[in-house]
């Protein structure tokens, strides 16, 4: 690593692990995290700094960060601030490629962000699709085209667009009737879509996804409970205790110490 690079093995697919929209600052102006074994992509839309052990960084809009596995973060806000994230694991071997730490994108903006938003929808169903449209826009990243294509994967639209947009507001308050109707589908064709799909209808999947996103930041980050619980809608911390007792057989916080023991 020089001073405004990462070197990153870029020969294989990564692995995605977790995508979507996170806010912060809303009540907290600093946040520290660490994500063992992860590397970390966000997109910025907002002004701010990030320190990654201990070398700060300016965070403008229309930029992206990339960060190391379990490097320690600190971020300052200024307010409410949104960007869209990618967790991932890369394979160990090839030639290392050179990846700006911070870089600011310009006109390749807009693009990369609807790349990295389809990469978080098609996640849940298609995780392989997902990491490879992960995989192009590291590579547009490090200014070099990716030799490989997505593969091409059939999905129906409406779920498409309903996925994605869950995925993307899984921290705030949704409603499955304005799901439905940016789906443009009703409600019960969307719930025979999910049940199709997933086995569930929409608020199962939504409950699931919700579960499934804390316990990976439980695991593999070091935010707070409490900032987890709001990270994936459930900002009372009683029911979110409850929803992941019932879905682990654990509290979080022994669900975290059980972790990281493994």
């Amino acid at each position: 690593m020089n001073a405004a690079v990462w070197q990153m093995p870029l020969k294989n697919q990564p692995e995605l692990v977790l995508a979507g929209l996170a806010v912060h600052g809303c009540k907290r102006a600093i946040e520290e995290y660490q994500l063992p074994g992860l590397w970390c992509l966000h997109l910025y839309r907002y002004h701010g700094t990030i320190s990654i052990d201990g070398r700060e960084f300016a965070i403008m809009p229309g930029g992206a960060g990339i960060t190391p596995p379990n490097a320690r973060i600190v971020y300052h806000y200024q307010g409410e601030s949104r960007h869209i994230f990618a967790h991932f694991r890369l394979q160990a071997g090839g030639d290392q490629v050179a990846v700006p730490v911070m870089q600011d994108l310009g006109e390749a903006f807009d693009g990369l962000m609807r790349a990295l938003e389809e990469a978080a929808g098609w996640l849940p169903a298609q995780p392989r699709r997902a990491s490879v449209r992960l995989w192009d826009v590291l590579w547009q990243l490090a200014g070099q085209p990716m030799a490989e294509h997505p593969p091409h994967q059939r999905q129906h639209p409406a779920l498409s667009r309903a996925v994605r947009e869950i995925e993307l507001q899984l921290s705030q308050t949704l409603s499955i009737p304005a799901i439905a109707q940016r789906a443009e589908v009703s409600h019960n064709h969307l719930t025979r879509l999910f049940r199709a799909q997933f086995g569930v209808t929409v608020e199962g999947y939504i409950r699931q996804r919700r579960v499934e996103r804390a316990l990976h930041l439980l695991a593999h980050t070091t935010l707070t409970i409490k900032t987890i619980a709001a990270e994936v809608g459930l900002p009372d911390l009683h029911f979110f205790n409850k929803t992941i007792r019932a879905a682990c057989g654990l509290s979080p916080r022994a669900y975290r110490e059980r972790r990281g023991d493994l």
